[in-house]
Formats: C-alpha cells, sequence, structure tokens
C-alpha cells in the first residue's frame, strides 16, 4: 500500500453515440446578426459621402505629416523650431492613424492616398512662407472637420474628431508663434 492519498478522478464522460437519451453536446448559436450595433458596427452600413470626407482628412493628415517631416528634417537637430515641428509632425501622423482606424471601424475603406500638400508646400521658397501655408492647411482642416462632425452619429468616431480638431488649432497657434518670433533655424 501507498503513503501517498490517491488523486481524485474526473467523472468519466458518457459515450453518447451508445445512448440515444443523451444529446449530442454543441456550442449555443451565435444571435449577433439579429442584434445589429450591439458590436458598435452601424446597421445599415457606411455613409458614403462622409466615408469620402473622413478619407479627404485621412489623405491631408498624411501629406502634413509627410510635409512637416521633410522640414523638420532640413533644420538643425539643435534648433526649437525642428523640436515644434517634430510634436506638430507626430500630431498629424497620430490623427492620421485615428483616421484609418475610424473609417474601418464604421465599416468603410480607408484611402491608402496622400493629399496634393505635399508637392504644393515644397513648390514654396522658404521655410516662414511655408510655415504660413502649412497653417492654412491646418485651418482647411479645422473646417473640414466641423462640416463633416454633424454627419457622424458614432460618439467615439465624433470625440476623435473634436480631438483632432483641437490639436489642429493648438498647432496653427504653435506654427503662428514661430512665425510671430522669427525663425532662428
Amino acid at each position: 500500500m501507498s503513503d501517498h492519498p490517491r488523486a481524485p478522478q474526473a467523472p468519466a464522460t458518457p459515450d453518447v453515440s451508445a445512448s440515444p437519451d443523451i444529446p449530442a453536446q454543441s456550442s449555443p448559436p451565435c444571435y449577433a446578426a439579429e442584434f445589429p450595433g450591439y458590436f458598435g458596427e452601424t446597421a445599415e452600413g457606411p455613409d458614403p459621402e462622409t466615408i469620402e470626407r473622413l478619407n479627404a482628412l485621412l489623405e491631408a493628415e498624411r501629406a502634413g505629416a509627410r510635409v512637416l517631416a521633410i522640414l523638420r528634417d532640413g533644420l538643425d537637430s539643435r534648433s526649437p523650431v525642428r523640436a515644434v515641428l517634430e510634436r506638430l509632425q507626430k500630431d498629424e501622423g497620430a490623427n492620421a492613424v485615428a483616421l484609418y482606424k475610424t473609417i474601418q471601424r464604421l465599416g468603410g475603406v480607408a484611402s491608402h492616398d496622400t493629399g496634393a500638400f505635399v508637392q504644393k508646400t515644397l513648390a514654396i521658397d522658404g521655410l516662414a512662407a511655408r510655415l504660413q501655408f502649412v497653417n492654412k492647411g491646418q485651418a482647411w482642416v479645422v473646417r473640414k472637420i466641423e462640416e463633416v462632425l454633424p454627419r457622424v452619429p458614432d460618439e467615439v468616431a465624433r470625440a476623435m474628431l473634436d480631438d483632432m480638431r483641437q490639436s489642429h488649432i493648438d498647432n496653427i497657434a504653435a506654427c503662428g508663434a514661430l512665425l510671430l518670433e522669427g525663425l532662428d533655424n
């Protein structure tokens, strides 16, 4: 006889194939399709015009992020102007990611294009003139967000757009301050 107590044994699983009285086991049915909107999707699908407007913003954010990276990289690494452009560029990139994810979550297809803002900005001579143009682009985004907000019924998307609008307003002020102080690269 052993000094160790015997481990309890699990009850034997009944052999359902041997007994017609025991029903076969299966997973419960999924009723998710009967409750549209429960998982955050819209019942009727995304509004194509709203998705188109969000994609225009996405393309503009990508262009803004690219322009600001190019302008930033053209400056000395110790420049205080570079530090501001770095922050603005990160905001633009984060906004692009947020828009991409929002468009997908709403059931739309996110654009992979970049707006023409890059070429337009780089065609302008001088950092100050380019930053003035960047500020015009930032103001355009604010207006477009204000136009699309009433069309977006999704509260999470509305909050993201409102945060994005505020970040652009803040960035307009930061860029404007740079221009007022003068640009010492």
